[in-house]
């Protein structure tokens, strides 16, 4: 009977605690929602899908459009290649292969699971962060 009451009562603060962590976080935006509300002010709404698939994979463990993590920001990814179809093929290539060398030691982990198509559309979100340069 104590192991019950313990198990509740154990219950009872892990639900309170969990409710209290939704309450302070109410109107903060996370990363994800932060990737996809900024790109409507950057990109066109054509590219707007790719930011919604950056946000459906893991390319926000290593990525931001700002800031470097782990790997290169997407900005500085934008200023670093122009838009052009050859660009957005080998970038694309480059997420769902993986890639060593070009921005350090630490290398892109494969994504194989990512179609082409898929990986594509990230891309061409991310070329066309190349207006937050100005």
């Amino acid at each position: 009977m104590k192991y019950i009451v313990a198990i509740l009562i154990l219950i009872a603060v892990t639900m309170a605690c969990t409710t209290q962590s939704r309450k302070e976080n109410q109107g903060v935006p996370s990363k994800t929602d932060s990737l996809v509300n900024n790109a409507a002010s950057v990109a066109s709404p054509e590219y707007l899908a790719g930011a919604k698939l950056i946000t459906k994979y893991d390319c926000l463990t290593c990525h931001s459009i700002e800031k470097k993590v782990i790997g290169p920001s997407y900005l500085d990814i934008a200023k670093k290649y122009h838009y052009n179809e050859g660009n957005v093929d080998n970038l694309a290539h480059g997420i769902i292969y993986g890639s060593k060398g070009i921005w350090g030691e630490v290398a892109m982990t494969p994504h194989p699971a990512i179609d082409l198509n898929e990986a594509k559309e990230m891309v061409r979100y991310i070329l066309t962060l190349d207006s937050l340069k100005r």
